[in-house]
């Protein structure tokens, strides 16, 4: 019985099956998209496979096909992992949101809204009291502010350029 190695049976579709795994795989490694490699993913694996099958039966070289199977196989199972997660996002931000309500509720009792309450009253009431003559006055003392403060560059840059002439 004579072993033929020479056969390139199944080695063009084991190629396009390594491609589009190794497409598969890194595209199931972005964020929020990678759920869609699961199409290219398996499209490869059925390359693969089908490739696989071709070189067994020709006994020919089969170490880039299975190459290509496992890393097709790897990337689709990353994306459906990724879709699976997706799928039941929903699901567990809203039993997330019951959760954190029902802590809230547990935590906050009625002194504490009271508190809260009353809290919220007392900044109500400090907006409240803002006048007009209070808001020019605060005006003014950022104006003075800033003319002192322009002066004391003033001064800095005199300064500076003194000591650049000497």
């Amino acid at each position: 019985m004579e072993e033929n190695k020479a056969s390139n049976a199944g080695q063009g579709l084991g190629i396009a099956g390594l491609v589009l795994g190794i497409i598969a795989l890194i595209i199931s490694f972005i964020p929020c998209l990678g759920m869609w490699a699961i199409v290219p993913g398996i499209i490869a694996v059925i390359l693969s496979a089908i490739g696989f099958s071709q070189a067994s039966k020709a006994n020919a070289k089969k170490g880039l096909i299975i190459a290509a199977l496992v890393i097709s196989l790897v990337g689709t199972a990353i994306a459906a992992w990724q879709f699976y997660i997706f799928r039941n996002a929903p699901d567990k931000i809203e039993e997330f949101g019951k959760e954190f309500k029902k802590a809230i509720e547990e935590e906050l009792d009625d002194e504490d809204l009271e508190d809260l309450q009353e809290a919220m009253e007392e900044l109500e009431g400090e907006i409240e009291d803002l006048t007009e003559e209070s808001i020019d006055e605060a005006v003014e003392a950022a104006t003075e502010a800033i003319e002192e403060f322009a002066e004391e560059v003033k001064e800095a840059k005199e300064d500076l350029d003194d000591d650049d002439e000497e």
